[in-house]
């Protein structure tokens, strides 16, 4: 066995049958599934044997321990050289296993295979999805602690557009438990400090929006994750900062700029002045009110300066066709379709 496929899940028990069919109706074969089960109200198990033609390990957990620290549970429990992470509210398209275990049996140093991801929403009407855009990959260059990592092109660290050699991931920690919701962003900077990623720069997975997903809750509205992460990341307290490899310099600045964009989001807000009170309390409670009025002029400054490149429209050389019939021949299926 070469793969082992971990499935972290809460609930949605309809998102775990498409989950699971979309894995069913992979060319790749050699692969096992775990599925850790959170302490769901929902019936996994009911799920899980409705598909007797996919190995699968199904562990239910009495204490839910979040996200990733669930994630971490079914880590202990695999046993293969490669490990995919595959959102339950996320799909796999056909051909995702069998092209990311290649690239990275390829590439023998390579700790991380990226991959592209389509962006969709489920339409009210029957058998009818809506396809946002695509994104690709970004494949760092190697560094050193000098040089600052492009951070605002790590494309494809969606755990379900990854896949990591088990050993490599496992000896670095595995995901930082202290993160909410950018776990999976930080574990792809650390592990391309040290060692070589490759990508599948073509769509290995369709990232589903939806209002229930944990990155609906990354601004200044409902629990301010995105902004407490990044000041908890760059702060002495986080065990993990070292492995980052992140100068001082660019950890402040990461700082800034997250304080900018909660500033601009709570600015356009509808409850304008509820976000920006929640605003001021978590950015003078981290000390960075001053910083962020003072050095303002250096960030806009670097701002401008390291301006990402334009993302890339949805017109690529594959056919997206192909891949909007992939998840609605999922979505649609009578297994999903009857929970």
């Amino acid at each position: 066995m070469e793969l082992t496929v971990i499935i972290p899940i809460y609930n949605r028990a309809k998102m775990l049958a498409q989950a699971l069919e979309s894995l069913r109706q992979q060319t790749y074969k050699d692969f096992v599934v775990i599925v850790c089960d959170d302490a769901s109200k929902d019936n996994l198990q009911e799920v899980v044997d409705k598909f007797p033609d996919v190995k699968i390990e199904y562990h239910r957990y009495e204490a839910n321990a979040g996200q990733f620290k669930n994630a971490m549970r079914g880590l202990e429990l695999c046993q293969t050289p490669f490990v995919k992470y595959l959102d339950s509210d996320d799909l796999l398209f056909p051909e995702a296993l069998e092209k990311q275990v290649k690239a990275l049996q390829e590439m023998p140093n390579a700790a991380i295979c990226l991959g592209g991801m389509v962006s969709f929403e489920e339409l009210q009407e029957q058998n009818k999805i809506k396809v946002f855009d695509y994104t690709e990959p970004y494949s760092p260059e190697p560094r050193t602690e000098r040089q600052w990592a492009k951070l605002e092109e790590y494309r494809g660290s969606n755990p379900s557009a990854c896949m990591y050699r088990t050993e490599l991931f496992r000896n670095l920690g595995g995901f930082n438990t202290g993160l909410v919701g950018i776990a999976d962003w930080e574990i792809c900077v650390a592990l391309s400090l040290k060692y070589l990623v490759t990508a599948v720069n073509e769509p290995v997975c369709a990232y589903r929006l939806h209002t229930a997903q944990i990155t609906q809750n990354y601004s200044v509205n409902s629990d301010a994750v995105l902004i407490k992460d990044v000041f908890w990341m760059t702060s002495n307290a986080n065990p993990y900062r070292e492995r980052l490899g992140i100068p001082s310099a660019q950890q402040f600045f990461m700082r800034l700029d997250v304080c900018w964009r909660e500033l601009r989001i709570a600015l356009v807000s509808n409850q304008k002045i509820l976000l920006i009170k929640k605003w001021w309390e978590i950015v003078v409670l981290n000390k960075m009110l001053l910083p962020f009025i003072f050095n303002f002029p250096w960030f806009v400054f670097l701002k401008l300066l390291r301006k990402p490149k334009s993302p890339t429209g949805i017109s690529h050389a594959f056919n997206l066709e192909k891949y909007k019939t992939s998840i609605c021949s999922v979505l649609f299926n009578e297994r999903a379709i009857s929970l």
